[in-house]
């Protein structure tokens, strides 16, 4: 018999309109990283794009100095990224993806995660740190687009 792969998903209303939001969501994911370690196509965000992972508690839980990497796999503007996460997580598998919703002068923004069938404890701990930093994230990117002005 097949496992499934387990799967998460989160998402949030945005009272800003999808584009705003979409350059909003890049710019805290590059500033929550410290940059690119490799730019993307197109540059910095896109396909290929590398950022090594620095989250408040998260060497502690890998107990590892070894960096987690993502590396963008789908740059669709303004509605899809998705990407992968490589490294010490305990999982063979992580594939994460943002999806913006257009709903007029507002939006919508979800995000799923799918990772091994029946994952390691490590994993599990691993992917329950990694639903509770995109569950905060989602409140500073709705934050952040619902108080500053579209360019």
């Amino acid at each position: 018999m097949n496992a499934k792969h387990v799967s998460r998903s989160l998402s949030r209303h945005v009272k800003a309109p999808r584009e705003h939001a979409w350059k909003v969501l890049h710019d805290l994911i590059e500033q929550a990283c410290g940059g690119y370690v490799v730019e993307g196509d197109p540059p910095p965000h896109g396909e290929g794009a590398v950022l090594h992972l620095k989250l408040p508690g998260l060497q502690e839980l890998l107990d590892c100095d070894e960096p987690l990497v993502e590396t963008v796999l789908s740059f669709e503007p303004p509605w899809r990224h998705a990407y992968s996460v490589t490294g010490p997580t305990g999982l063979d598998l992580y594939h994460g993806t943002f999806v913006l919703r257009d709903d007029g002068d507002e939006c919508h923004v979800s995000w799923g995660v799918v990772v091994d069938p029946e994952p390691s404890p490590q994993g599990l701990a691993f992917l329950d740190f990694a639903v509770a930093a995109i569950d905060g994230f989602l409140d500073v990117v709705a934050s952040a687009a619902e108080r500053t002005e579209p360019d």
